[in-house]
C-alpha cells in the first residue's frame, strides 16, 4: 500500500513536472515514485498551469494572429494527443516520462489551440447581417420610411421576417442628435400583439450624417406588425411614448 508520505511527494513532483522547473535527481525520482505507485497519466497538474498560462494569453489575444494559428495547427496535426486526457494507458505515460518539458509544451500547445481555434467568429457588420436577412428569410417585408411633419427629408426601409423574428432598418435623412438630451427610439404597432406598440430599441444617429443599418430590437416577439414608428424621445428611452415627436413611419 502506498503511504500518504509517498503520494504527497509524488504529487508534489508532478506539480514540478507540469512547470518544467524539476531538477535532475527530482525527475529521476518523479520516474521512479511513477512506477513505484503505477500513476497512469494524470494531467491535472499539466492542465492547471496550461490554463493559467492561456488566461493570460486569453486576455492579450483578442484576435490571434494568423501566423500563430498556422502554426498551432501544424502543430496539433503533428502531436498526439492522449487516448484521455485525465486517465490515459499507462504506454503513453510512458512514452511523455522522458523529457518532463515535453508534456507540459505540447498539453499547453494542445489546450492552447482549443482555446484559439474556439474564439467566436469575427462580427459581420450590421449591412452584412441585413442582406444576410434578405437572403434567409420566406417571408420578408419591406416598406419605405416616410418623413412626418417637419423631418420630411428623413427617408429609409424597413424589413422584417416574423419567422425569424429579426428586421433591421436603413435610415437618412434624420438629424444628428445628442445621445445626452435625446435618443431616437422604434415602435412596432402589432394588434394581434398588443394594443400598446412594441418598443423596437433605442438608436442614435452619427455626426457625418451618412445613412445607416440599424438592428430592430423588439421587446417582444411580433406576430404580425402592422407599422414601424419613429419617434424622439428622452436618453435611454421610455417604456411608453407620447409620440409627442414622431419623425418617421412606415406601413406595412
Amino acid at each position: 500500500m502506498i503511504s500518504l508520505e509517498t503520494k504527497d511527494r509524488f504529487d508534489e513532483l508532478s506539480a514540478g513536472w507540469a512547470m518544467g522547473d524539476l531538477t535532475p535527481q527530482e525527475e529521476q525520482e518523479w520516474t521512479s515514485l511513477s512506477g513505484e505507485i503505477d500513476a497512469g497519466a494524470d494531467f491535472t497538474f499539466e492542465l492547471l498551469a496550461a490554463s493559467l498560462e492561456i488566461g493570460n494569453l486569453q486576455n492579450a489575444l483578442k484576435q490571434p494572429p494568423a501566423a500563430l494559428l498556422a502554426r498551432l495547427h501544424r502543430h496539433a496535426a503533428k502531436t498526439a494527443a492522449p487516448a484521455s486526457i485525465l486517465r490515459p494507458d499507462v504506454p503513453a505515460w510512458r512514452k511523455w516520462a522522458g523529457n518532463p518539458l515535453i508534456g507540459w509544451t505540447a498539453a499547453a500547445a494542445i489546450a492552447l489551440f482549443a482555446v484559439l481555434t474556439s474564439q467566436p467568429e469575427a462580427k459581420i457588420s450590421t449591412l452584412q447581417a441585413a442582406a444576410k436577412l434578405r437572403s434567409q428569410a420566406h417571408d420578408l417585408v419591406e416598406r419605405k420610411f416616410t418623413g412626418v411633419g417637419t423631418y420630411t427629408a428623413t427617408g429609409g426601409t424597413v424589413i422584417w421576417s416574423d419567422q425569424l423574428q429579426q428586421g433591421y432598418m436603413t435610415l437618412a435623412g434624420l438629424p444628428v442628435n445628442d445621445p445626452r438630451k435625446a435618443q431616437y427610439q422604434l415602435w412596432i404597432v402589432d394588434p394581434k400583439r398588443d394594443e400598446a406598440p412594441v418598443d423596437g430599441g433605442v438608436f442614435d444617429i452619427p455626426a457625418d450624417g451618412s445613412a445607416i443599418v440599424i438592428p430592430i430590437a423588439a421587446k417582444l416577439a411580433l406576430t404580425q406588425p402592422q407599422a414601424f414608428v419613429i419617434t424622439l424621445e428622452q436618453p435611454g428611452g421610455v417604456v411608453k411614448s407620447k409620440q409627442e415627436k414622431v419623425i418617421a413611419l412606415a406601413k406595412i
